[in-house]
């Protein structure tokens, strides 16, 4: 124990105890304004500073008191010491009025420069150049405003910065929350399946586009977007395309696993089993994925085999074509002609090789104006005109003007968005059902499902025998190609049919016995069955997550995957159709021009504050 002496002397050496302070605060008193001082605008109720009417300066909490308050005034302001309480009163007023001209220009500030977000946002999704906000709308701005809501207006609206490049810094700006907006969802929905296509037909630069589909959970649905649109070099390898795909993938901390399907042209770089994209893809993503090769490429190849015979008339015809449509001259006399002769169409389209898809419409002009267009061929002298008094070859050219029709008619039916494998397979067994269809016709000598040929046929002395093996063996080489690019051990609907109408007796169905057992729990659901026929299969996949997850799950793999690359072949044209394709090349003024998200201007307006 120690002794006293040294207890005293270790009581001497320690720090003296610190007294806990007791928060006191005065509150204001309209007294206080006697010496210049109100409360401080926007201070605490609890806790109220002073603010001086002369100089604005704001004291602390602590300074509420009348002799803080005095002594700033006599030290700070001693020539106004003496001032009675009505000059301090309109020095309040004033500032008073300072404080709310201010939140005015805030207001008005925050105004033009959301203003110019959504004139960005308008000049991207419309493809139109950035300098058209300077050069063009903003000068027309200036006048409507003048006129019909007076100058002040016309001047104000002179302020919104619309320079070209604050309309670029803007729309980099808006793509950013996009994407960001967009990874958010792709991440929350887990599962994800993309498109993958390549172009260098855009000013000389090769592109990668890349589309995403995912779950929207935010509107129960199925959802396609831009994910990324990659300047490359030209002829890269599939590993170097995975390799730029993939390192944006890790960048926005994606998961190869989550990705369900991928889909691409065929093109080898693609393709390739061993060295290409999908076999990099496989390797990483451990089999998970679905590779797709797009059904609308792929009804191209089928349909582009002829016969010799029928490949022959369809190069007289583009040689007609080419003759009539290459000189501006001979173009607008053809038109005058038929002006004359009084027909329905007054001149042809023009042929292109790579728009094959308008062959059918091309043949079909063709056709209707073959007396106009041999006419104009025999006026001009042309050896042309003489294919046009051979009545076979006219026939055949009936003939291929309704198959490409036919052809051209399905093909518009497998594009746009939001196909799925099993629609897109329903309608391309529909059309070989058709196909058999049609050939048995023409063993009978029927040829009504050909309008142009079978007309023909009526008006013409035609000997059919050649003709007819022509058509049958064009629709028989046209059946195989069709089986060949199609074959049934590809339809992924096989075994899973349940998916498109869980409520229908599904005996080989591609499930475990766990899952067969909830199927059955779900198709005997009444008030689901309700629910399905009143909204799309997607959304009612989507809506079963919570009490059928595993079905939900499987489901989802086989409705995300794409069927077509069409959302990459449509951006393609467009940026290919747009005069100002080169502003456009940029990943962020794409994305604006072909998203559906909407951009959070009022979010990136705060972050300028």
């Amino acid at each position: 124990f120690p002794m006293p002496n040294e207890k005293k002397e270790a009581e001497l050496e320690s720090p003296p105890a610190k007294k806990k302070r007791i928060g006191f605060f005065q509150t204001y008193d309209a007294e206080y304004l006697k010496v210049g001082f109100i409360i401080c605008p926007g201070s605490k109720e609890s806790s109220p500073r002073p603010q001086c009417v002369i100089c604005g300066e704001i004291l602390s909490t602590e300074n509420m008191k009348p002799a803080n308050l005095s002594h700033h005034l006599k030290t700070k302001h001693s020539e106004l010491e003496n001032k009675p309480v009505d000059f301090f009163e309109q020095k309040s007023l004033e500032m008073e009025c300072q404080n709310s001209s201010l939140k005015k220009c805030l207001l008005v500030e925050k105004s033009l420069v959301k203003a110019s977000y959504l004139i960005a946002f308008q000049i991207a999704a419309s493809k139109k150049p950035f300098s058209i906000a300077e050069e063009l709308i903003k000068p027309y701005l200036v006048e409507m405003c003048s006129e019909v809501l007076g100058s002040s207006a016309g001047d104000q609206m002179k302020t919104i910065p619309l320079s070209n490049n604050t309309i670029g810094h803007r729309i980099d700006e808006l793509s950013a929350d996009i994407e960001d907006q967009l990874i958010q969802k792709v991440t929350k929905s887990k599962w994800f399946a993309l498109q993958v296509d390549e172009s260098s037909e855009i000013s000389n630069i090769t592109l990668l586009l890349c589309y995403i589909r995912f779950i929207d959970y935010d509107c129960s649905d199925i959802k396609e977007e831009l994910l990324c649109c990659i300047e490359m070099p030209s002829q890269m390898t599939g590993f170097e395309i995975f390799e730029l795909i993939n390192k944006y993938i890790d960048s926005k901390s994606l998961n190869w696993k989550h990705c369900v399907g991928f889909c691409t042209d065929g093109a080898a770089s693609m393709t390739g089993r061993c060295s290409g994209l999908r076999a990099k893809i496989q390797e990483i993503a451990a089999n998970t994925v679905a590779f797709t090769y797009c059904f609308i490429h792929r009804e191209h190849l089928a349909a582009e085999k002829l016969s010799p015979c029928l490949h022959e008339i369809l190069l007289q015809s583009a040689q007609i074509l080419s003759f009539i449509k290459s000189n501006a001259l001979n173009s607008r006399m053809l038109t005058i002609l038929c002006e004359e002769m009084g027909s329905e169409h007054v001149n042809l389209p023009l042929q292109a090789e790579v728009r094959w898809i308008s062959r059918g419409r091309i043949l079909t002009r063709l056709f209707e104006l073959r007396h106009e267009v041999e006419i104009f061929l025999n006026q001009k002298h042309s050896d042309l005109a003489k294919y046009f008094l051979d009545e076979e070859w006219v026939a055949k050219l009936a003939y291929l003007s309704d198959i490409f029709s036919l052809i051209n008619e399905l093909n518009s039916g497998l594009q746009g968005t939001m196909t799925t494998l099993f629609n897109l397979y329903n309608k391309m067994d529909i059309f070989k059902e058709k196909l058999k269809m049609w050939l048995k016709r023409t063993q009978e000598n029927d040829y009504d499902m050909f309008p142009s040929f079978s007309e023909f046929l009526h008006s013409s002395d035609l000997n059919m025998r050649g003709i007819a093996s022509i058509i049958f063996e064009h629709l028989e080489g046209l059946s195989q190609m069709f089986h060949d690019c199609y074959p049934p051990e590809e339809d992924l609907r096989s075994g899973n049919l349940w998916i498109i109408n869980p409520f229908m007796n599904h005996r080989n169905s591609n499930l475990t016995d766990f899952e067969e057992e909830k199927l059955v729990q779900l198709s005997s659901d009444l008030e689901l069955q309700s629910v399905f026929k009143s909204m799309s299969v997607t959304q009612f996949w989507i809506n079963a997550k919570t009490s059928y997850p595993e079905l939900h799950e499987k489901a989802m793999k086989f409705l995300l995957p794409f069927s077509t690359i069409y959302l990459c072949d449509a951006t393609f044209s467009a940026l290919t159709e747009s005069k100002q394709r080169n502003l456009l090349v940029s990943g962020p003024a794409l994305r604006l021009a072909v998203t559906s998200l909407i951009p959070r201007i009022e979010k990136l307006v705060k972050e300028k504050e």
